[in-house]
């Protein structure tokens, strides 16, 4: 099974209302979502794109996965409660539970769940890791157990 793991694109470090969930994204975030946007564009013309898309509720994340996706032909995303604060271990559930909907799977989250995650199913992410806007695309068998996946690529905002 084909699995996506976006985590949100760099956000203002504060919200008016003191929420961490609440923080909208940075100028900078903004820039990264484009960037995402403009290799997503160019990937779902070439190769499967994702068919099931759930983020975290946090402001950042919907606005992260709304701006990347802006007018192209992939399913709503949907908000998953599960998916904000989210362990390695929750992850590993989560992924579970949605493995019968359609493939490939995307999943848009925070550090340090996804950061912690790839490299129990995979492989350590090279330097700078996970830092927001990177997206990374896997290979994953079920069930998911430690070392149960490869890495495809990985998708760092560039601009």
């Amino acid at each position: 099974m084909e699995l996506w793991l976006l985590r949100h694109a760099k956000a203002e470090p504060y919200s008016d209302t003191h929420r961490d969930q609440d923080r909208a994204l940075a100028p900078e975030g903004e820039l990264a979502c484009q960037h995402l946007r403009t290799w997503l564009t160019k990937h779902i013309q070439t190769e499967a794109k994702p068919r099931t898309i759930r983020f975290s509720p946090a402001t950042r994340t919907r606005q992260t996965i709304e701006q990347v996706t802006a007018g192209l032909a992939l399913p709503a995303p949907q908000a998953l409660d599960a998916l904000w604060a989210a362990s390695p271990g929750d992850l590993v559930e989560i992924i579970t539970d949605l493995s019968e909907s359609p493939a490939p799977i995307w999943l848009v989250g925070h550090n340090p769940g996804l950061a912690d995650l790839i490299p129990w199913l995979a492989s350590p992410l090279p330097a700078p890791g996970m830092k927001p806007g990177t997206l990374v695309r896997l290979h994953v068998e079920l069930p998911l157990q430690a070392g149960a996946g490869e890495i495809i690529e990985v998708v760092r905002p560039e601009f």
